[in-house]
């Protein structure tokens, strides 16, 4: 067997390691093939109800952030064009109507990264001087054929939402503080 010189043994070892550690690195690391690290996009109707409670609805700027349990968020900045899904008998069911009426239930369609778990964490945040007072928020996923499954907890807010800020549920991480609470985010 023929003797190798020091140099070549060294570089031999250090390639043998190299290889080893990139090995192990993959592994721990999969490449996902499908959509090269891009998501696919969901259509998503956010239904949200607006108490009956006098001054309940608003004209205010209204958004909404939701999240499942692996962190695929969606961020809607300002909820516009609603369709209108129930307003009380003689309620506002004419042209150019904004959503958020009193007594009436509203669908907001939004588009994102398709969610791989249940929608467990919910944020809404009012930009204005309304006192706006949601009863209910729940994300259902538009399937294929125009079906549309329910993929959230239903919300229940029942009170006022404070001005300019996150405020809303985190099931995801909570303990069983199943209140509503205002948090703080860079967007």
């Amino acid at each position: 067997m023929p003797k190798l010189p020091m140099k070549a043994i060294s570089i031999l070892s250090i390639s043998s390691l190299v290889f080893f550690i990139s090995l192990q690195t993959n592994a721990m690391h999969p490449i996902n093939h499908g959509f090269q690290g891009a998501k696919p996009n969901c259509t998503y109707s956010i239904e949200i109800e607006t108490t009956c409670a006098q001054s309940a609805e608003t004209t205010d700027h209204v958004s909404v952030r939701f999240s499942d349990s692996k962190g695929d968020l969606i961020i809607v900045k300002h909820l516009n064009n609603p369709k209108l899904l129930y307003a009380p008998k003689g309620g506002s069911k004419h042209g150019g109507y904004g959503g958020f009426g009193r007594c009436a239930i509203d669908v907001f369609e939004a588009s994102g990264p398709c969610m791989s778990s249940r929608v467990c964490y919910l944020y809404l945040k009012k930009v204005g001087s309304d006192d706006w007072r949601p009863g209910w928020v729940k994300v259902l996923h538009r399937q294929d054929g125009g079906h549309e499954v329910p993929v959230s907890y239903v919300f229940y807010f029942r009170t006022f939402v404070p001005e300019n800020v996150w405020y809303g549920f985190d099931y995801c991480h909570s303990k069983g503080g199943l209140v509503p609470h205002v948090v703080s985010f860079d967007d």
